[in-house]
């Protein structure tokens, strides 16, 4: 009985994953990035690298510390801007992505539905579940309308319907979610 224990106890340990192989253990490594946040790099079989998100610094190389002196300095002259009187938002409306700004200051950034793959931190998550899971591992929250993933003081939620298409994400301050 205590050995089938101690073999669920192993098995649900979120340490816990495929025995290394000689390759895996030279490929799985901790790497450092460009904006000196580690990550846990793997390679799966085709070779398509994938690096586990420990940080939410940027979706679309628009970060939340961002201004739009800095958005507009990242992304160009928006397509569009429209203004909600009863939040105060203004929206800066690009082709890939809108940014939701409150004050000069980034509030969210959004990707609308037509979105195949995301660039979180510099590295492209294709939206699949398989390619979410590497890259950012099991929802931290799940709600009626989609998933929610906190890093920090940093969030992305994934709205999706009610058979699981993908609405659009969001990177959003995480106090925003409390």
């Amino acid at each position: 009985m205590l050995n089938a224990i101690l073999l669920l106890i192993g098995l649900l340990s979120p340490l816990n994953g495929p025995s290394p192989t000689a390759d895996g253990r030279v490929m799985n490594s901790f790497a450092q990035s460009e904006s000196s946040q580690v990550v846990q790099a793997s390679w799966n079989p085709l070779g398509t690298r994938y690096e586990r998100v420990n940080e939410f610094n940027t979706l679309s190389d628009i970060s939340l510390s961002d201004q739009t002196k800095d958005v507009i300095s990242k992304k160009g002259k928006p397509d569009k801007v429209t203004r909600d009187k009863l939040t105060g938002y203004t929206e800066y409306h690009y082709k890939d992505v809108t940014v939701g700004l409150y004050d000069d200051q980034v509030y969210y950034v959004h990707l609308g539905a037509n979105a195949k793959e995301m660039k979180v931190n510099k590295q492209w998550i294709a939206l699949q579940s398989s390619s979410l899971n590497r890259a950012f591992g099991p929802a931290d929250y799940t709600a009626e309308d989609g998933d929610v993933y906190t890093r920090g003081y940093s969030a992305i939620k994934i709205y999706r319907d009610a058979a699981g298409a993908i609405l659009g994400i969001d990177l959003f301050d995480a106090a925003a979610f409390d």
